[in-house]
């Protein structure tokens, strides 16, 4: 029988509501602990133990940036150890649940995994993923492990997000809406800001050097809204998009960038994407993973791979 573990982010949009509460942690063979770390230390230790108490099975109540947080903390426990995750969606976007899929928000998804678990069924539905370790080889610390990276515009664009559209109420699909318009406009206009000079590597052959607007590689299949900003062969497990600074013909690339059918004309213009197993990036900004902006480091080289894979399973 699985062995089930509940993380809970009290700090999590939605639980900012009304905090996820196990009133009675149920006395049985399948529970394996309850914990709301506050820290990214308390989330480790919490993690350690539940791997002492035999968990194969982590339930993740929170958002984008609590499933990161769980992945890191993963690695730093043990990079060989690989708990099925089960995400109950609490957090402003929730891009990575859409991907693998979910139960309900808050309680009702509490009591939906708390069932499945009981009954033996909750990795029925499965999926797996592989999730990139993003390391900085230049400065000490261990990897940033999540779904999604960005830099460029989509860093600019996570920061306006938090600043325009959740302060207007709007979250999931109408914030991602909201953020690409507004980065549109802003680069239409000119008002966009700097944009970091980088080189960008894919298994060792060069994408790009120079000037960049904007960067995204991802793990995921599947992008909120049903967006599709890939395309080109996908032999690898990460797929990327970049684009040249300034972006040329921007209004007319914007829709097949979005649903990953490039124009003829798009590749000579500096817009390219494709897979690979290992991506190199040298830049002079913030770059954001699952929502998080996160600083470079001094040598401003980061290094993606996406060799482990972990299952997600929902009810």
């Amino acid at each position: 029988m699985n062995r089930l573990a509940i993380i809970s982010n009290p700090k999590s949009h939605r639980n900012l509501r009304g905090p996820l509460v196990l009133r009675d942690q149920p006395e049985c063979d399948f529970f394996a602990g309850f914990a709301e770390p506050e820290t990214q230390a308390e989330l480790l230790r919490a993690l350690i133990n539940f791997k002492q108490q035999g968990a194969d099975i982590i339930a993740i109540n929170g958002g984008d940036g609590t499933v990161r947080d769980v992945l890191t903390a993963l690695w730093q426990a043990d990079p060989d150890w690989r708990p099925a995750l089960s995400i109950i969606p609490g957090g402003k976007t929730n891009m990575i649940a859409y991907d693998v899929g979910s139960a309900r928000h808050g309680p009702a998804g509490l009591r939906q995994i708390l069932d499945a678990a009981g009954k033996g069924v909750l990795g029925r539905n499965k999926v797996s993923r592989p999730v990139l370790d993003i390391i900085r080889p230049n400065d000490p610390g261990p990897p940033i492990c999540g779904m999604l990276f960005g830099t460029g515009a989509f860093s600019r664009g996570t920061a306006l997000s938090r600043a325009q559209a959740n302060a207007l109420g709007l979250y999931q699909g109408l914030a991602v809406a909201l953020t690409i318009a507004s980065m549109s406009v802003r680069t239409l206009r000119g008002t966009d800001g700097e944009n970091p000079v980088t080189a960008v590597t894919a298994d060792g052959a060069s994408v790009q050097d120079g000037p960049q607007f904007l960067m995204l590689a991802t793990s995921s299949q599947r992008i909120i809204m049903g967006l599709k900003p890939f395309w080109g062969p996908r032999g690898g497990a990460i797929r990327y998009t970049v684009i040249d600074a300034p972006p040329r013909r921007l209004l007319s690339a914007l829709l097949p960038v979005l649903r990953g059918k490039p124009k003829p004309w798009m590749h000579a213009a500096g817009y390219r994407s494709g897979s690979a197993g290992h991506l190199t990036v040298r830049l002079t900004s913030s770059f954001t993973v699952d929502g998080e902006l996160f600083d470079p480091g001094h040598s401003g080289l980061i290094e993606l791979s996406a060799r482990r894979l972990y299952d997600f399973v929902h009810p």
